[in-house]
């Protein structure tokens, strides 16, 4: 039967302690792998995010436009996952376009938040039958 590869997460955040927290949160999962954290430029996502299934991005890095570097992401990496982190009271544009939110202070939700959104993504939508087609 074999074992499914592991979803690959990368992390950019300038916040060591939630590094740690997710790190810790990821390294219970045996199918996923933390791949990388990092703190970008607003220029660079196509040199950091190239070899993850999924990136969660931390709102509150420091020098970061979220909107800017998700538009490169899109441009860059059209079909990856996008998860953002933020704290509860941070308002997201709806303009963002990214898969799921997570509550900063809940980095225990990221590992199944994160299968979800990369299995979701993968999937393929199944065609619908009109009752009129009968």
């Amino acid at each position: 039967m074999g074992i499914p590869p592991a979803i690959s997460l990368l992390l950019v955040s300038d916040d060591p302690s939630y590094r740690e927290r997710v790190a810790d949160a990821v390294d219970h999962c045996p199918d996923l792998t933390l791949t990388a954290t990092v703190v970008p430029d607003d220029s660079q996502p196509a040199r950091v995010v190239a070899p993850a299934d999924c990136v969660l991005i931390d709102a509150d890095t420091d020098g970061l436009s979220l909107a800017d570097f998700r538009a490169a992401l899109r441009t860059h990496h059209p079909t990856l996952a996008v998860i953002v982190a933020a704290a509860e009271s941070t308002t997201l544009p709806s303009s963002l376009s990214i898969h799921a939110r997570v509550a900063k202070a809940d980095p225990d939700i990221v590992p199944e938040l994160t299968r979800v959104v990369t299995t979701t993504r993968q999937r393929q939508t199944s065609p619908s039958v009109s009752a009129d087609q009968q």
